[in-house]
């Protein structure tokens, strides 16, 4: 499956989920979509494997990624040894264009992929280019110059959707991040039960 570019408002309504990656809306129904569902005026009782897939989209769709990236993504985790859900979290939340945006330089991770492909941002002052890269404690990537004027960067700088994590060190300045520590597990900021993600995937 290739990335979604629909309506999202009508994803987080189906998904009962508040996805802060995936978009600054937040729904206002508390029905899923369709004519049938506003009549009923309530989410259905999901099965086991719904609430498992339920669970698995909420993890796509607020990283953006298509199924194959997801499912690349818990092979390597369940790899790593361990709890391959906590794995699973801190490999997402070390990928760079969510690291763009958990620094706050964007509003949203497909912003911050956009901003990365089309060659905004710098690592170790080098364009970058590849979103779906994991960045490691130590490095650090920042705005080019020509971007440091940008009124979406600072706009999205100066309100940031969701707190900074601890280990990001921001020059507000020169809107350069330093990674002295990923965001963990129990930082992620979308609220998703991972087990059943895992289950979904080990079925």
């Amino acid at each position: 499956m290739s990335r979604y570019r629909g309506p999202r408002l009508r994803i987080l309504r189906r998904l009962n989920a508040e996805l802060p990656g995936f978009t600054t809306k937040v729904s206002r129904r508390a029905y899923p979509p369709g004519h049938a569902a506003a009549t009923n005026s309530r989410f259905p009782k999901l099965s086991e494997h719904a609430r498992r897939l339920q669970e698995k989209q909420k993890l796509r769709f607020h990283y953006g990624l298509n199924e194959k990236q997801l499912r690349l993504i818990f092979n390597k985790a369940n790899r790593m040894g361990g709890d391959a859900g906590h794995n699973m979290i801190e490999l997402l939340e070390s990928r760079f264009d969510n690291l763009v945006w958990r620094a706050g330089l964007t509003r949203t991770i497909p912003a911050a992929r956009q901003l990365i492909a089309h060659g905004h941002i710098n690592i170790a002052d080098r364009r970058a280019k590849t979103p779906s890269q994991s960045l490691k404690v130590g490095q650090a990537f920042s705005v080019r110059q020509k971007g440091l004027q940008r009124e979406d960067i600072r706009l999205a700088v100066n309100n940031p959707i969701t707190e900074r994590p601890a280990g990001l060190e921001i020059d507000l300045d020169k809107l350069a991040v330093t990674v002295t520590a990923l965001p963990s597990h129990d930082q992620a900021p979308v609220d998703v039960d991972i087990q059943k993600v895992i289950e979904f995937y080990a079925r």
